[in-house]
This record gives structure tokens, C-alpha cells and sequence, in this order.
């Protein structure tokens, strides 16, 4: 028998991401600005350029914060058709993929797969999330290759397409706030 898949609480949803990205770039401005007594020595655009690497580095961080979240959404709603024995059409293809696969299933290739071939999500869905988790991959796993195949993302186009997902209220979610109010994490 499969493991059941249980929702962790402190994961943070998508509004804690949101909030403590909005927070952690007023941080860096703060920290990386003329006010900051430990930059007087350093030139301008020193700062400036330590600055934007910070940025660059918080919003990597966020996006992936942000593309695990969507992850998780996806395999708690293919776990909770299941045990939810739900019976619309792509119900049905995903509990069967739960009956040959369990927890096994892979992420684009069989469950959101699933989604697009029952019409939940257009041709241009899947490819945007198949690029965003393709740059997902490429954030966790060292960034050793060059993301050239990749196509660029930045945090805004993320958290609005994650947003527009999950609040299409497809997900399957059994109670789990997928949105939340935003909060300090």
C-alpha cells in the first residue's frame, strides 16, 4: 500500500511567499542603501551591484518557494481525488493513474499531463508550467548548466500565473487554505 501524502502545515502557502518576498526586497533596500553606515566606505556602485545580486539571488529563492507550493497543490489534489473517490472526468483519469502508480506518478508527465488532456488546461497552461518547472529545476539543482533552453522568468510572472492556478478553484484541495492572507513568515 502507497504512503499516504499528508498536507505539511509550515509549508508556507502562496500569500506567505508573496508577503516575505515584498518584505525581504524592502530588507535589501534597506540594507544595501546610503543610510546603512557599514556601506559609507564603498563606492555607489559597489552597493548597487551587491544590492542587485541580493535581489537576484531573494527572488530565485522565491520562485522556488513559489513552484514547490504549485507542486505541492498539484500531487494533494491527485492524492485527494483519490481518497475522495470523486467521479468528474479528470477524477476519474487521475484515480486511475493513482491505481497503477500511487505515489509514484511523475509531476508533468502523467498528473499535469492528466489535466491537459481533460481540457483543464489549454496547450499554452502547460507550457508555461512546464518552462517554470523546468527553471524550477535549474534554481535546485546547483545551476550548473546554462538555462539557455530556459525561457526567462521573474517573480511577478510567476506568483501571477501560480495565483491564476490556484485560484481557478480546480485544485482538490479538502480544506487547505492553497491562497492564505498574507503573513510574516
Amino acid at each position: 500500500m502507497a504512503t499516504p501524502v499528508i498536507a505539511n502545515p509550515d509549508v508556507p502557502n502562496y500569500s506567505q511567499v508573496v508577503g516575505h518576498h515584498a518584505m525581504a526586497r524592502e530588507a535589501i533596500g534597506l540594507l544595501f542603501s546610503d543610510s546603512n553606515p557599514d556601506y559609507s566606505d564603498f563606492p555607489l556602485e559597489a552597493v548597487e551591484n551587491r544590492r542587485r545580486s541580493a535581489l537576484k539571488n531573494q527572488e530565485l529563492r522565491d520562485m522556488m518557494a513559489l513552484l514547490a507550493f504549485l507542486e505541492a497543490c498539484f500531487r494533494l489534489d491527485f492524492t485527494n481525488r483519490k481518497r475522495l473517490k470523486l467521479k468528474d472526468r479528470l477524477s476519474k483519469s487521475l484515480i486511475k493513474l493513482f491505481n497503477r502508480k500511487h505515489n509514484k506518478a511523475r509531476l508533468m508527465e502523467d498528473i499535469i499531463k492528466g489535466w491537459q488532456q481533460e481540457g483543464l488546461l489549454s496547450h499554452s497552461q502547460y507550457d508555461r508550467i512546464s518552462s517554470a518547472f523546468k527553471l524550477r529545476h535549474w534554481i535546485a539543482h546547483g545551476q550548473y548548466w546554462s538555462p539557455t533552453k530556459i525561457k526567462p522568468h521573474d517573480f511577478s510572472e510567476v506568483a501571477e500565473f501560480v495565483e491564476g492556478l490556484v485560484n481557478s478553484r480546480v485544485f482538490k484541495s479538502d480544506g487547505i487554505d492553497l491562497v492564505g492572507s498574507p503573513r510574516i513568515l
